[in-house]
């Protein structure tokens, strides 16, 4: 029989949603390329460049209404199903395609693209539901300055501590699953380093930042197609 206890927390980056059509950020492809990211994801330039962030921010809820989960992300809601509060899932995207596979309780490390709130008051607005900000004023105190609930190059990113928190927690029954990310932004070689659970990584190519022997598994190639593998090994991991 399975042990209850034992914990799986998933780290998820970009290359979770890029088959689903999300355009990743860091690619040479990707929305930096296009885009100068000192106006429109700067805490320092933000209010000075109040439309534009709006206006790119906009695009990005209008594009994630009709973008769906893929393999992985329900491959993930399975996981969460089954260990239910022993999956800890987190994730640097800002896209809702996890939850629209029917996870809970993700943990986003920068932000949420469906939200935004008072920079000066701090009031949270709800779920826009894939619509465009209106550039009204606050609802609670009038001011102009409504923020994409994003962290910004330059801002504080409060969930950081969870992270830290969750991943230094782990042991040896526990399982740490890193997907699509290029470690560019996170530390991943200093979370692997943190404690001597089983860990698994999952990136489409070697990458620069990550240090691939602090992992057990290590499976270069789509997560769509990484996701029945990883699965295997967690149902043994499950049973041990």
């Amino acid at each position: 029989m399975a042990n209850n206890q034992k914990r799986l927390v998933i780290i998820s980056g970009a290359g979770l949603s890029a088959e689903s059509g999300i355009q990743t950020f860091r690619d040479d492809n990707g929305l930096w390329a296009n885009h100068n990211v000192d106006q429109i994801c700067n805490i320092n330039t933000w209010k000075k460049n109040f439309k534009l962030v709006h206006n790119f921010y906009n695009a990005r809820r209008k594009e994630l209404k009709n973008k769906t989960p893929n393999a992985m992300h329900y491959q993930i809601y399975e996981w969460q199903k089954q260990l239910k509060q022993n999956c800890i899932i987190i994730t640097q995207n800002i896209d809702d395609l996890l939850e629209k596979a029917g996870c809970e309780n993700v943990i986003h490390l920068h932000g949420f693209a469906n939200k935004i709130y008072c920079f000066d008051c701090k009031y949270k607005y709800e779920d826009l539901q894939y619509k465009p900000y209106n550039f009204k004023p606050c609802i609670k105190c009038n001011s102009k300055w409504i923020k994409p609930d994003i962290v910004f190059f330059g801002e504080a990113a409060p969930k950081y501590s969870i992270l830290y928190s969750v991943v230094s927690s782990l042991n040896n029954n526990d399982m740490l699953l890193v997907i699509g990310t290029s470690g560019a932004v996170i530390n991943i070689n200093g979370l692997a380093s943190l404690n001597n659970a089983l860990k698994i990584l999952n990136n489409l190519h070697q990458e620069i930042y990550i240090d691939a022997t602090l992992f057990d598994y290590v499976f270069y190639e789509k997560a769509t197609t990484a996701a029945s593998k990883i699965d295997e090994i967690i149902k043994k991991w499950q049973n041990r």
